[in-house]
């Protein structure tokens, strides 16, 4: 079945960088996200190489480093012990310091690409001003639309919307159809359906559908019980093609 999106938009709170698989760099500022207990995950600085790691307790993770690309491989070393959260330093090969909050979850692996600090990526968010209210409101107001428009087939919107339909690679258990495409100013707002189709319950975390240029992400079920569907509400920036 197709989950009704919820109009709660208080948990539609915008998940801008925070919230997603990306992090801005902010030197020993504190970032927190959610990462799998029992799988590995993956850990990388963006443009820069890692090279060291300062976990808070000692042994509480597995890690393996990636010496020539400057990426962490790590995993929990006792999952079934693993219920609060572990801090975590890192430092690039430029001497900056991250400071990371791991939140251990029962989801795939996470793939975490954290800006550096002082980055050009980070120059760019903040030169299009994503942190100003004008263009949160923006955001908001565009995926209001789009759940206006999956609940009321005749809402009126003032998006371009465009018919897609189009299969998106995921995970094997997973099945995401690209199914419409708003633009609207320098946004682009996309609906997709995401459908289990696993024999197991799947529990879905913003991050895992992250990727560069994403400003936002709100999923109505988070949590899918075998053959149940889940509409997924993206934002991201327009490209210069589109």
């Amino acid at each position: 079945m197709f989950a009704k999106p919820r109009k709660c938009w208080t948990a539609l709170a915008l998940l801008l960088a925070v919230a997603s698989n990306t992090f801005a760099g902010t030197g020993a500022a504190l970032s927190e996200y959610n990462v799998s207990m029992t799988e590995q995950n993956r850990l990388a600085i963006d443009g820069r190489k890692i090279t060291q790691i300062i976990p808070k307790q000692k042994g509480a993770l597995t890690y393996v480093k990636d010496l020539a690309n400057g990426v962490l491989y790590f995993t929990f070393a006792d999952p079934d012990a693993a219920q609060g959260t572990e801090s975590l330093f890192v430092v690039d090969d430029h001497n900056d310091t991250y400071q990371l909050l791991l939140q251990p979850r029962r989801m795939p692996s996470a793939n975490i690409v954290v800006p550096a600090v002082g980055g050009g990526e980070v120059r760019r968010t903040q030169a299009i001003s994503t942190r100003t209210s004008s263009y949160q409101f923006a955001i908001k107001s565009l995926l209001e639309e789009m759940v206006a428009a999956h609940d009321d087939q005749d809402a009126q919107f003032s998006a371009a919307v465009t018919p897609v339909n189009q299969m998106v690679p995921l995970w094997q258990e997973a099945q995401l159809t690209l199914e419409l495409r708003y633009t609207e100013d320098d946004l682009v707002g996309e609906q997709y359906r995401l459908t289990n189709v696993s024999t197991g319950d799947m529990v879905i975390a913003e991050q895992e559908l992250y990727r560069k240029g994403v400003l936002a992400i709100v999923i109505d079920q988070q949590t899918l019980a075998p053959g149940d569907s889940t509409a997924v509400y993206v934002v991201r920036g327009r490209t210069d093609h589109e």
